[in-house]
């Protein structure tokens, strides 16, 4: 029903209410601030720069799409990361990223363009259930070669201005899987999805590998 160019009005309301969040910053869940420059500013591709870093040079991929990639300050700016100093992420990826970002004006959709690596990283769940299918297709419809994607499974801590909670698609990692596995199909792509929730209150990823082996990766 919904597509690209006829997204839901949930979709379009959201984008409008995420567009004010990175101008004037958001509410966690206990009520406290989260200032502009802290929120969706791309921290969370910090946790798999060194496996994108192995994607890119076992696969030999020139071009790079974000999609939802937020402010992606890292990928201009070093920062310390579980004890690790990143250097800028286009420099650790030795890679021109294109950044697209519905919520950021400047982070224009590509057009008529494809990408040998599309990431996708803490994008999904903030996508209305009726919106996913296009959404994941116009994702993958950008790759030739890699799409790595991942997906937080549990709430989030922003409170968006409406009240929900900013993650409105919450789905077991299964799930996804399955979802994303139907859709991909139609394309000849490697596609690498990480599921991440929480058990026993502790953060664990679930990996799922579309004609591709995380292990060859490892």
């Amino acid at each position: 029903m919904f597509n690209s160019k006829n997204p839901s009005p949930d979709y379009i309301k959201l984008t409008e209410i995420y567009k004010k969040i990175h101008l004037k910053g958001s509410f966690k869940r206990n009520n406290q601030k989260k200032l502009p420059e802290e929120t969706y500013n791309g921290w969370a591709t910090l946790f798999f720069a060194d496996f994108i870093q192995t994607l890119i040079k076992k696969n030999n991929c020139k071009t790079m799409l974000d999609y939802g990639s937020g402010k992606g300050n890292f990928y201009f700016e070093e920062r310390k990361f579980n004890n690790k100093i990143f250097p800028p992420l286009k420099d650790f990826w030795n890679i021109n990223p294109t950044l697209y970002d519905p919520g950021i004006i400047e982070f224009c959709k590509p057009k008529d363009k494809k990408f040998d690596i599309v990431i996708s990283i803490d994008v999904l769940e903030h996508i209305p259930y009726q919106d996913l299918n296009w959404v994941i297709d116009e994702i993958l419809s950008f790759s030739k070669k890699i799409v790595f994607l991942n997906i937080a499974c549990y709430p989030a801590h922003i409170i968006l201005d409406d009240g929900r909670n900013a993650h409105v698609s919450l789905f077991h990692p299964k799930w996804w899987w399955g979802f994303i596995s139907a859709l991909s199909n139609k394309y000849n792509l490697k596609i690498f999805l990480v599921c991440s929730y929480f058990e026993n209150k502790k953060l664990k990823y679930h990996s799922f590998g579309i004609n591709d082996d995380f292990k060859k990766y490892q």
